[in-house]
């Protein structure tokens, strides 16, 4: 098991989308989790698409905006901004865009994206189905049989409708969309900021602080360390897997194995931009590096209790002294610091 960096599926003028896979890591797909990482450049335009796997999207930089449609439901549009976390159900359509038209002075949009691939067409891997362009789930079908489906509308028509689009996933725009209008109160229950997340703590996100991650059964989870502090080993002792992407810094990062003993799953220093996986009922142990670390993660839980093994507050301190010197055979005193 490893950190790994994201691979580029398309990487145009309008930015990117890059993506981890259960193929790369077992791990991934063993845990049914999932994570992609989408750049929209200004003007850039993620076409309307839905996916397999109930996620939440994290806008690391830059701001813009997005469409979902959920299933059976009105379009709801949103002005997203760094920090903001959105929650979008499998089937949602949803679409993305960077409406800054400025090259010189605009930041391109990053979100990052994190889902539950459990029930995915393929577990590890978040899969998404385009309703316009180059790979539109629309664009095989013949046109003679569109138009019997589809009263008033010719083959020609029919036959343009889907196929003028030759883009792939990402088209960079000549201009602004007009009549595109974020409306403040489609956020309520989609989005919500995560704020400021203060050193040595987590930020958690549950439904109730985002209603719609309601029935999703997983959080989203913020962390930052500073400049050479450390993060006590930590447990999911109700077995909820984790995965984490390292979005600022770096750190050296610990994992153990399930088995215990000297042996780890993970062991190395892991950059900005890398994607590691905590297994369901494994210890984790971070360590930032001369920058600082700040991570973002979802658990399959809906309500996460992430406990410590060692220091206030933590597993070894909430038994009985003795019992805890009896087991690691050391002195009282250092059971004191437990």
């Amino acid at each position: 098991m490893s950190a790994k960096a994201g691979k580029p599926l398309v990487q145009t003028d309008a930015g990117a989308y890059i993506a981890w896979s259960g193929a790369d890591q077992p791990e991934l797909a063993t845990e049914g989790l999932g994570c992609g990482l989408l750049v929209l450049t200004p003007l850039g335009f993620a076409l309307p698409h839905y996916a397999d796997s109930n996620k939440f999207g994290y806008v690391l930089s830059g701001s813009g905006v997005a469409g979902v449609l959920p299933v059976e439901a009105k379009e709801r549009v949103v002005r997203l901004k760094a920090g903001d976390v959105i929650a979008v159900r499998t089937g949602d359509v949803s679409w993305w865009y960077n409406d800054n038209d400025n090259e010189g002075s605009a930041d391109d949009l990053s979100i990052l994206f994190i889902g539950d691939t459990a029930r995915a067409v393929s577990p590890g891997d978040i899969s998404y189905f385009f309703l316009a362009g180059g790979n539109s789930v629309l664009s095989g079908f013949d046109a003679g049989l569109l138009t019997m489906a589809w009263p008033g509308v010719t083959e020609e028509q029919a036959a343009t409708a889907f196929r003028s689009q030759p883009a792939v996933l990402l088209t960079r725009l000549s201009a602004k969309l007009p009549g595109v209008c974020p409306r403040e109160h489609d956020r309520k229950g989609l989005v919500v900021n995560a704020g400021h997340v203060a050193a040595g703590t987590l930020k958690m996100l549950t439904a109730s602080d985002l209603d719609a991650l309601g029935g999703f059964g997983f959080s989203a989870v913020l962390g930052r360390l500073e400049p050479g502090a450390a993060r006590a080993p930590w447990v999911l002792r109700e077995g909820a897997a984790q995965a984490v992407y390292v979005a600022r810094g770096s750190a050296r990062v610990q994992v153990s194995s399930a088995v215990g003993g000297d042996t780890l799953l993970l062991d190395e220093d892991v950059a900005a931009g890398s994607l590691f996986v905590v297994p369901r009922f494994a210890v984790a142990l971070v360590a930032a590096g001369a920058d600082g670390v700040e991570w973002v993660s979802l658990i399959k839980s809906a309500r996460p209790a992430v406990e410590h093994l060692i220091g206030e507050g933590s597993i070894f301190g909430g038994l009985t002294p003795q019992v805890v010197q009896a087991s690691l055979k050391v002195a009282p005193e250092l059971v004191k610091l437990l």
